[in-house]
């Protein structure tokens, strides 16, 4: 259930920044276009319906990434890794911003839209604009890593990579280039009317903090002016961002008391070579990389492909049996009696001998052959 939950919401989550990056697009043609296609690209997501699944699935992704964390025996990892797990601990402070400022505009009567939102961010606020920028990549790349950790072990990966690839580009690239598209054509109408630029002027004016006494529409007794607003929505910004920092401490300091707690030793002994000593309670794949030793793992540690898979050959370290995850793809997968996933397991203190049942570097594509080819076995005592 855990791991069906992380999936579903990554993927509800991709596909609304997809989304929302498909409207920026439009910028490339004007920003009229943008305004006219954004029913149909955020309409799904901004009805009550589709606001409460977009918050679900948030929260669930938000909530499971830190559990990951802390769940997490080592913070030595792959590049990918560190990559995924230093833009995910980014879109926070980067979203609160945007969030807060849309409930806060919704509250007191102003909608939202690239009418507004281009010069706000093109001549306004372009600090704002360059944040929007950095959320957006921030996303766009912790989604598209997940995402294709999940994919690329699928059956249908092999058909469909090569045609899902380019989007991973097209996409963020053709949404820049229509948001510049957009912030110059707000600018030549800036440069082109002088009625504007006095207008642009004066609501440059009212945003300052200790300026603008224009109100917006909202409920009876909550009129605020332009400075007031921002005001707010600086004080909630730094109270998420401040809460943020301590639930993300809080997670560190916890996952270094676990881990202190246990200070035995297990020494893994590879059929191939070598054999390398580590803290009990790491997992063999991640023992095996700590100690630069080539495990297969195509879906990174998730126990979802099942090429790390590790026949017991011997030892007398304490083995916990295996989880439901780890049981359910070792059946997928044919494993054998006495194989298990590297990710998954993690011995006690003692002495384990494993071999490795697939080589090292196995390509999706073997996955799912109906007679696969026998996997070629790394050459007598090469540790990599």
């Amino acid at each position: 259930m855990v791991r069906a939950v992380r999936i579903v919401s990554g993927l509800v989550l991709f596909t609304y920044v997809a989304m929302h990056l498909v409207n920026v697009a439009f910028g490339l043609s004007s920003i009229e276009a943008m305004d006219a296609a954004r029913p149909y690209f955020m309409g799904l997501w901004t009805n009550p319906l589709g606001s409460l699944v977009l918050m679900a699935a948030f929260l669930a992704h938000f909530s499971l990434g830190l559990a990951a964390i802390y769940q997490r025996n080592t913070l030595r990892m792959s590049r990918t890794d560190a990559v995924q797990i230093l833009a995910s601990l980014l879109v926070v402070p980067l979203l609160t911003p945007h969030v807060v400022g849309t409930a806060l505009a919704a509250r007191y009567g102003i909608a939202p839209s690239f009418a507004s939102l281009i010069p706000y961010f093109w001549i306004w606020a372009p600090e704002e604009g360059l944040r929007q920028v950095l959320l957006l990549a921030f996303l766009w790349i912790h989604g598209c890593v997940g995402v294709f950790t999940w994919a690329r072990v699928q059956p249908w990966w092999s058909r469909a990579g090569a045609f899902l690839h380019p989007f991973a580009v097209a996409i963020p690239v053709l949404a820049l280039l229509g948001f510049v598209s957009a912030g110059n054509e707000a600018i030549r109408a800036l440069d082109a009317e002088p009625a504007i630029a006095a207008d642009t002027a004066s609501q440059a004016d009212a945003y300052a903090m200790d300026e603008g006494e224009t109100e917006y529409a909202a409920p009876a007794g909550e009129q605020r002016s332009r400075g007031e607003i921002l005001a707010i929505l600086s004080r909630v910004n730094w109270t998420v961002f401040s809460l943020y920092l301590v639930v993300v401490s809080a997670v560190l300091v916890a996952r270094r008391v676990r881990l202190a707690g246990d200070r035995n030793t297990v020494r893994i002994a590879f059929a191939e070579g070598p054999d390398v000593t580590a803290p009990a309670g790491l997992s063999v794949l991640e023992i095996a990389e700590q100690r630069n030793v080539a495990i297969a793992h195509l879906c990174r540690g998730r126990a979802r492909c099942g090429t790390c898979r590790v026949r017991l050959a011997g030892g007398d370290a304490t083995l916990p049996h295996p989880t439901h995850e780890e049981a359910q793809t070792l059946a997928r997968v044919g494993a054998a009696p006495g194989e298990r996933l590297a990710c998954q397991l993690r011995p006690g203190p003692g002495t384990l001998v494993v071999e490795r049942v697939l080589a090292p570097y196995v390509r999706p594509g073997d996955l799912h052959r109906t007679h696969p080819a026998p996997l070629p076995a790394p050459a007598e005592g090469n540790a990599a």
